[in-house]
C-alpha cells in the first residue's frame, strides 16, 4: 500500500547544513537548495560519461595502472553521488542499501584518485633518478587506505544499522570524517608536490618555451586540484556537511578532468616534438616519454597510443 511521504519546508537561512539522518527521515524541502543538489548530482553523472568515453578513446591499448584506476575513479565519483541523493532526498530507499553505495563510492574515488596521480610519477625525470620515491607514495597510499578507509567504513555501517545506534556512534563518525578528510587531502597535496617539484626542475632546465609554457599549464592545474581539497575540508570543518557531501563528488569529476588535460597536453608535446624540430636532447631527458618512438608501421608514432606505464 502507497505511503504520502510529506517533507517538511525551511527557509534557506534557516537550513541546517549539518543535517543527520538520526533525526530527520529526509531532506527538508527548499527549491533552491534541491536545485543545487540536483545540480552537483547531475554534474558528476554526465561528466563519468564523458570521461568514460574519453578514457576508452584515449588509450587504444586498455590495460596499465592509469588506465583501470582512471576508469575505476570515474564510475566511484556517480556511486558516491547517487549514494547520497538515496540518503537524503529518497526516505523510501534503505538506509542501509544507500550508504552502502556511498561508501563504495566514496572508497573507490578517494584511493583511486590519489592512484591517478601516483601512476603518472613516471613522467617525471627526477623520479626516474629515484626509485625510491615511488615506492613510499605506493606505501602512503596502502597504509592511509588500511588507517581510515576500514575504520571509518566499519563504523559508519555499524552505526547505521539502527538511528539508536547512529546517535551513539555520531561523535566518533564525526571525527573519523574529519580525520580522513584531511589525512587524504595531505595525501593527495603530498602527491601534487612532487609533480609541481618535478616540472619546476624542468622549466629550470629547458630552453624551450613551448615545454615551458605546457609545465606552467601543468603546475596551474595542481595548484587548482589542491584548492578543490581545502574547499572540501573548509566545508567540512565549518558545519557544513550536506553541501560538501553533495559537492564532494563533483569535485572529484572536476579534479579528474583536470587530469585529462594534462593527459592531452602531454600528448600534444610529444606529438609535436616528434614530428617536428625544437625538441633538443636535454628537453628529452627531461620527459622521458619523449624518446619513445615506434617508426614501424609506416612510420606511426607509438606516442598516438599513449599509455602511461605504472611507476
Amino acid at each position: 500500500m502507497a505511503t504520502n511521504i510529506t517533507v517538511p519546508y525551511v527557509s534557506v537561512s534557516d537550513f541546517d547544513w549539518g543535517l543527520n539522518l538520526a533525526t530527520s527521515t529526509s531532506l527538508p524541502w527548499n527549491q533552491t537548495i534541491w536545485s543545487l543538489i540536483a545540480v552537483f548530482t547531475a554534474l558528476p553523472l554526465w561528466m563519468t560519461l564523458e570521461l568514460t568515453v574519453q578514457v576508452l578513446y584515449v588509450f587504444h591499448r586498455w590495460s596499465g595502472l592509469y588506465f583501470y584506476s582512471v576508469l575505476i575513479t570515474t564510475w566511484s565519483i556517480s556511486l558516491h553521488a547517487i549514494g547520497f541523493l538515496l540518503s537524503y532526498c529518497v526516505p523510501s530507499c534503505s538506509w542501509i542499501a544507500s550508504s552502502l553505495i556511498t561508501e563504495c563510492g566514496w572508497i573507490g574515488m578517494v584511493t583511486g584518485f590519489s592512484l591517478v596521480l601516483y601512476s603518472r610519477l613516471n613522467l617525471l625525470s627526477f623520479i626516474m633518478r629515484n626509485r625510491y620515491i615511488p615506492r613510499i607514495a605506493l606505501a602512503m597510499i596502502i597504509t592511509n587506505a588500511v588507517l581510515f578507509h576500514i575504520p571509518t567504513f566499519v563504523v559508519f555501517m555499524v552505526g547505521i544499522s539502527s538511528p539508536a545506534s547512529f546517535v551513539k556512534y555520531i561523535t566518533t563518525m564525526n571525527i573519523l570524517e574529519r580525520i580522513q578528510i584531511v589525512m587524504f587531502s595531505v595525501q593527495e597535496l603530498v602527491l601534487s608536490g612532487l609533480y609541481i617539484y618535478g616540472t619546476l626542475k624542468m622549466a629550470q632546465d629547458s630552453f624551450n618555451s613551448r615545454i615551458r609554457r605546457t609545465i606552467v599549464l601543468l603546475i596551474t592545474i595542481q595548484i587548482a586540484a589542491i584548492c578543490c581539497s581545502a574547499l572540501l575540508i573548509i566545508l567540512d570543518f565549518t558545519g557544513y556537511y550536506v553541501l560538501k557531501s553533495f559537492i564532494h563528488s563533483f569535485v572529484y569529476a572536476f579534479k579528474l578532468q583536470l587530469e585529462f588535460v594534462i593527459l592531452n597536453e602531454l600528448r600534444r608535446l610529444v606529438t609535436q616534438a616528434q614530428s617536428g624540430p625544437g625538441t633538443n636532447e636535454n628537453d628529452c631527458t627531461m620527459f622521458p616519454f619523449l624518446k619513445r618512438k615506434n617508426t614501424s608501421s609506416g612510420g606511426r608514432n607509438e606516442e598516438m597510443d599513449m599509455e602511461i606505464q605504472p611507476v
